[in-house]
């Protein structure tokens, strides 16, 4: 027989909820939070399931009796969870098997068909909305189109950050008298842990082009105010990835290689000035230089002479007190 005990609920969502039985009485709503309403292949064998938090994020975990086989279809959230003992094999649509080990969190897509076999007693769970997840790529300049799905991490380092994360805020998500504004700013605290453990994959686009679309922001807006956070989201990548795309395929910073582009224009603009009518300073600040000292260190460094000497058309490379921080003209 199979026991529900649901939390009568908050008014901003949170829900607790017990079941136990056995397979034969599994209930309906655990196919649909799982989606193994095909059926699942075991023994009738009993289990314990508890859960906690709200439609956003709740943690639950399961003891079970028993080995289990089937298949998960789409699901209404994302799912990461751990198994605390054994071993479980999941299979992605391609055929890719992955055995997890106890303490190894993996990541399910909400829109993905999963294969599983299980051969574990202890497992725990962290759902995550997909409108969550999203908020968090969004908080960290990813604007996502089309399902997520994420890519498989190795890093130890990572998934320790991961683990110790999920360890000192499990009680606190479970807690129903955190509530509001506490608890919002508590599920997208875990989200953005979670979408950095597991980068987001974009199969609609490539790599180059993201870094293309980019490209084309930085060149197009360098006259205006622009923020990584403004670059990543036009990429539709996130901050992190954005750099690492920058640092590996144009061998600068996406800020360094938008400060370059804006020492070009101001060195195309002094090119054909007027020295007579301009000045460096005028055309430095049009294009978001607001230190003067730094701009004129950093146009030397690029083209070889001071700002003052390419208005002026001479080309000297000489260090004239007319470009030092205090003048006018740097």
């Amino acid at each position: 027989m199979t026991h529900l005990r649901p939390d009568p609920g908050t008014p901003d969502g949170f829900r607790a909820v017990r079941l136990e039985g056995t397979s034969e009485t599994r209930p309906a709503v655990l196919d649909d939070t799982y989606g193994t309403g095909g059926g699942i292949g075991d023994e009738r064998s009993a289990f314990r399931y508890t859960g906690a938090g709200d439609a956003d994020l709740s943690l639950s975990g399961s003891a079970v009796e028993g080995r289990r086989t089937g298949t998960m279809e789409p699901r209404p959230t994302h799912i990461l969870f751990w198994i605390g003992d054994g071993t479980a094999v999941i299979i992605d649509e391609d055929g890719t098997r992955t055995v997890v080990r106890p303490g190894q969190p993996f990541l399910l897509a909400a829109t993905v068909r999963y294969g599983f076999e299980a051969a574990t007693s202890r497992v725990s769970m962290l759902h995550l909305s997909d409108r969550l997840l999203r908020a968090a790529l969004a908080a960290d300049g990813a604007q996502v189109v089309g399902p997520l799905r994420f890519r498989r991490t190795v890093s130890t380092t990572e998934l320790a950050d991961l683990r110790r994360v999920l360890q000192s805020l499990g009680r606190t998500i479970t807690d129903p008298d955190v509530t509001g504004r506490q608890r919002a700013e508590l599920n997208l605290r875990v989200a953005r842990v979670v979408v950095g453990t597991f980068p987001v994959d974009l199969p609609a686009t490539t790599s180059s082009e993201r870094l293309r679309d980019a490209l084309t922001y930085i060149q197009e807006h360098a006259h205006t105010v622009v923020t990584l956070a403004d670059i990543a989201a036009a990429a539709g990548m996130s901050a992190r990835g954005l750099q690492q795309s920058f640092n590996r395929s144009v061998g600068v910073s996406p800020l360094s290689h938008l400060r370059n582009v804006r020492l070009d224009a101001v060195h195309e603009e002094l090119l054909g000035a007027d020295p007579l009518s301009s000045s460096v300073a005028e055309v430095a600040r049009q294009w978001g230089f607001a230190h003067l000292g730094r701009f004129s260190g950093a146009y030397r460094e690029r083209f070889g002479e001071l700002p003052s000497a390419t208005l002026r058309g001479g080309g000297s490379t000489s260090s004239g007190s007319d470009d030092g921080a205090g003048s006018a003209d740097a």
